[in-house]
C-alpha cells in the first residue's frame, strides 16, 4: 500500500537501488546522510526504505520496486532487521525501559534493536557508563545481526541537549560524537549493513546554538565516509 501511493523520484531510486544493493552484499554505499530542508522527503525516503527491508510480502508484490530492483542486477533483495534512532523519541539525561532493560544512550537503543537481549549484552557496560563501545564491538554488533539498515532520524536535536564536558545518563557530547565515528567505519566494514541518517540543511534549522554546534560536529563524522543525497530530486 505504501509503494501504490508513493511516487518514486530518481532520488529516491537510487537511494532504494544503493540500499539494495547492500543488504545483498553486492556493493552499494554502506553511509548515507540524507541532506533536506523540513519538508524535503526524508522521512517518506526512510519509510521507503524500512518498508523494503522489513517487507513480509513478495518484492514483485511492491509497485515500483522489483524493476528497480532488476535494473541492478539483483534477483531479490533480503529482509533485513532495523534500528530505528529517532533524536526526538527519548530524553539524553532519562533512562528508558525496554522490558526489564533499563537503556541509556544510543548505542544501548541500538543494540536492543537489532538484537534484543543478546545485542543488548555486548553493549551493555558501555550503555551503563555512557562510554562509546567502539568500533570493533559495533561491527561485532552489525555482523551478528545482519543483514540491517540503521535509520537515524533527529540527531541534532538529541546530541544539541549535552553540555560539552557534562556527563549524564545518555553519555557526553563527546561520548555520543565518538559513538557516531565508531558506528559510521563499523558499518563500513559490513558488506551487508547500512546507516542512513538525516541532517537539517542549514544552521538556521538546527535551532538553537549548541544544535548548531552538534550539526557542525555530525556532518564532520559522516562526512569521513558518507554519501549524500537528496531524496526527492527527479534527475
Amino acid at each position: 500500500s505504501f509503494f501504490e501511493r508513493t511516487f518514486i523520484t530518481e532520488g529516491m531510486r537510487l537511494l532504494l537501488t544503493q540500499v539494495a544493493q547492500r543488504l545483498s552484499g553486492k556493493g552499494g554505499e554502506p553511509v548515507i546522510q540524507l541532506q533536506t530542508a523540513f519538508g524535503g522527503g526524508k522521512t517518506h525516503t526512510m519509510l521507503a526504505v524500512w518498508h523494503l527491508a522489513t517487507r513480509k510480502c513478495p518484492l514483485a508484490d511492491m509497485p515500483g520496486v522489483a524493476p528497480l530492483v532488476e535494473k541492478a542486477g539483483l534477483m531479490d533483495v533480503h529482509e533485513a532487521r532495523v534500528a530505528v534512532i529517532d533524536g526526538t523519541a527519548q530524553s539524553p539525561g532519562q533512562p528508558w525501559k525496554q522490558g526489564r532493560t533499563e537503556i541509556r544512550t544510543l548505542w544501548g537503543a541500538l543494540a536492543w534493536q537489532l538484537g534484543k537481549a543478546d545485542g543488548y549484552a555486548m553493549v551493555a557496560d558501555a550503555d551503563a557508563n555512557g562510554t562509546s563501545p567502539g568500533k570493533e564491538v559495533l561491527r561485532q554488533l552489525l555482523e551478528k545481526h545482519a543483514p540491517c539498515v540503521v535509520l537515524m532520524d533527529e540527531l541534532g536535536a538529541y546530541i544539541g541537549q549535552f553540555e560539552e564536558g557534562k556527563q549524564i545518563s545518555g553519555g557526553s557530547f563527546e561520548s555520543n560524537m565518538a559513538f557516531i565515528q565508531a558506528l559510521t567505519e563499523a558499518v563500513k566494514l559490513v558488506p551487508n549493513a547500512i546507516l542512513l541518517a538525516s541532517l537539517p540543511e542549514s544552521e538556521i534549522e538546527a535551532g538553537s546554538q549548541r544544535g548548531v554546534m552538534a550539526l557542525k560536529a555530525l556532518e564532520k563524522r559522516f562526512g569521513r565516509v558518507q554519501a549524500l543525497w537528496r531524496p526527492v530530486a527527479t534527475e
